[in-house]
């Protein structure tokens, strides 16, 4: 459809919403948003197996999982839950052995996942996590931000933000997340991080020492 473009002489008309077209004619109401499509129904058989990769993935038994997630896909080639749980189980097994192909493999089979259920909200985080492990910085933050505006209380989100400021050694942005992680789960963001690495750069400054104090 061709945009409707008003004319100059109706600026000021737009702008204190009155309608007028170079015509005379209404102004077309504005184009109904476009739903996103339905994710495809899962078949129980491919649930099980998902589920069962889901356990092993939690259990940082990468290669595990994925073999459990292969299983849920020749059961059901549109599982989009073990399309995601097979990518980020992917790149989180690049990130253990410095394998790119597995980190670039995982994004793949994330984004396909998106590609037939785009409101999954824990495949937007698995995408954020594997961006974030490919060293793509601002496409991680940008699909932690989409968590977080479906789920406002999800900790791990703001958490992941703090700490891709914090190995860039972004001092007041990464206390920022962290103090918004902290705000839903203060015992263990704090515990995550005083253990993790990621903060190394910046342990030393005020803002920070300050955060631990709190």
């Amino acid at each position: 459809m061709k945009q409707y473009i008003p004319a100059l002489a109706c600026i000021t008309a737009l702008m204190t919403l009155s309608a007028c077209s170079p015509a005379g004619d209404t102004v077309p109401p504005p184009p109904a948003a476009v739903k996103a499509p339905a994710a495809p129904v899962i078949t129980a058989e491919s649930e099980a197996l998902f589920q069962e990769g889901l356990h092993s993935y939690q259990a940082f038994a990468y290669d595990k999982a994925i073999a459990a997630y292969d299983k849920a896909l020749a059961a059901d080639g549109s599982n989009y839950k073990a399309l995601s749980g097979k990518g980020v189980a992917l790149a989180m097994r690049g990130n253990a052995t410095g394998s790119k192909q597995d980190t670039e493999a995982g994004i793949t089979l994330i984004q396909q996942a998106l590609a037939l259920a785009p409101d999954y909200i824990p495949a937007f985080y698995d995408l954020a996590l594997s961006y974030k492990i490919n060293g793509q910085s601002q496409e991680a933050i940008d699909w932690f931000q989409k968590v977080i505006a479906r789920e406002p209380d999800n900790t791990w989100s703001y958490y992941g933000i703090a700490t891709i400021y914090g190995d860039k050694g972004q001092t007041q942005e990464a206390v920022r997340y962290l103090k918004k992680a902290a705000a839903l789960d203060r015992p263990n963001v704090k515990e995550a991080a005083r253990s993790q690495s990621h903060f190394d750069s910046i342990r030393s400054t005020p803002e920070f020492k300050d955060f631990m104090k709190q």
